[in-house]
C-alpha cells in the first residue's frame, strides 16, 4: 500500500507554468483531518467558556458590591441596636436603685459577659473563605455581634419583666397601704392607754377618734375590699376593709354605710358618714388599723 498521496497542481496558465506533482504523506493528511477540527472545537469551547466566566465574574462583582452595601448597612443597624440596649440597661439599673432593688447582675444571669460562637457560625466558613481576610473578619465579627445582641436582648427583657413585676407589686402595696385621713374633724382620743369614759378605769384604746358633725363624709384611706359592713357590738355601724398584705382598717359609730361586702373601693372613695351609733358619747369616727391582726397606731398611716 502506498504511503503517500500524490497531489497534482494545475497552474492557471499551462503554457507558462508546468504541472506540479506533490507527494504528501498519508499520516500527515490524517493528522490534519483529525487535529484541525479538534483544534477549532477546542478553541471554540475555550472562547465560550471564557465569555461565560467573564459574564459570571461581572455578575459576581455586582453581587459582591450589593453584599458589601448590605453588610455596611447591617453593621450600622447593629451598632444602633447595641446603643439602644445599653441605654435600656442603664435605665434598668437606675430604676432598680430608685426602687431599692438589687442590680440585675446579682441574679446570677449576667449576660454582659457573653462568650462563645453561635452554633451555625461554622457553617459560614465556606462562604467567608471566598472573601478577603478583612471582609471575612467583618463577617465573623458581625455574626458574633448579632449573636451577643440577641442574648443581651433576651436577658434585658427578662430583667425588665422582673423589674416591672416588682414595681407593680410595690405599686399595689402603696395603693393598698392606708395613707390619708379617713375623715376631717377633731382628734379627741388617740391610740394607747386612756381612762375609759364609761368605766373610769385605765383601758387600751386600739384606734383613733375623730369628732365631727353627723353626716361628715368618711373615705377609704387606701384601695381594698369591703370585708364587713353592718352593726357590731359597741362599734355600732361598722365597716371593715381588707387592703391585702395583712392590712385591714375599721370604721365605727357610723350614721350611714354606703358600701357592701365584697365591694372594691379606691383611696379617697366615700364609704360612709360619721355618726353616733353603738357605744359612743358623741358624734365621731372610731378608726383602727390592723397589721396581721394586731392593732397599730393609725397616726403612722396618716400623711396628710
Amino acid at each position: 500500500m502506498a504511503k503517500y498521496y500524490e497531489v497534482v497542481v494545475f497552474p492557471a496558465n499551462t503554457k507558462k507554468s508546468k504541472i506540479k506533482r506533490l507527494k504528501v504523506p498519508k499520516v500527515l493528511v490524517w493528522l490534519v483531518l483529525v487535529i484541525l477540527p479538534s483544534f477549532f472545537a477546542a478553541s471554540g469551547y475555550v472562547m465560550w467558556h471564557y465569555e461565560s466566566n467573564e459574564q459570571a465574574c461581572k455578575r459576581l462583582s455586582k453581587e459582591v458590591a450589593v453584599y458589601k452595601t448590605q453588610v455596611n448597612s447591617l453593621e450600622k443597624e447593629v451598632r444602633l441596636a447595641q446603643n439602644q440596649v445599653a441605654k435600656v440597661r442603664e435605665l434598668d439599673e437606675k430604676l432598680r436603685v430608685i426602687a431599692n432593688l438589687k442590680p440585675s447582675y446579682q441574679t446570677g444571669e449576667n449576660m454582659w459577659g457573653v462568650g462563645g460562637i453561635p452554633e451555625d457560625f461554622t457553617s459560614q466558613k465556606d462562604m467567608v473563605s471566598t472573601l478577603s481576610p478583612n471582609e471575612a473578619e467583618r463577617i465573623r465579627q458581625l455574626h458574633y455581634d448579632l449573636f451577643r445582641l440577641e442574648k443581651l436582648s433576651k436577658f434585658e427583657q427578662k430583667s425588665l419583666k422582673e423589674l416591672h413585676d416588682k414595681l407593680i407589686s410595690r405599686k399595689n402595696l402603696l395603693e393598698s397601704t392606708p395613707s390619708i385621713r379617713p375623715a376631717y374633724g377633731y382628734e379627741t382620743s388617740g391610740f394607747g392607754y386612756r381612762i375609759s369614759p364609761f368605766t373610769g378605769h385605765k383601758q387600751f384604746h386600739e384606734g383613733l377618734d375623730i369628732a365631727n358633725r353627723v353626716g361628715t363624709p368618711v373615705i377609704a384611706p387606701a384601695n381594698g375590699v369591703v370585708a364587713f359592713a353592718g352593726r357590731k357590738d359597741g362599734f355600732g355601724n361598722l365597716i371593715i376593709i381588707d387592703h391585702g398584705h395583712g392590712i385591714t382598717t375599721r370604721y365605727g359609730h357610723l350614721s350611714k354605710i354606703l358600701v357592701k361586702v365584697g365591694q372594691h373601693v379606691k383611696r379617697g372613695e366615700k364609704i360612709g358618714e360619721i355618726g353616733n351609733t353603738g357605744r359612743s358619747t358623741g358624734p365621731h369616727l372610731h378608726y383602727e388599723v390592723h397589721v396581721n391582726g394586731v392593732p397599730v397606731n393609725p397616726e403612722r398611716y396618716i400623711l396628710n
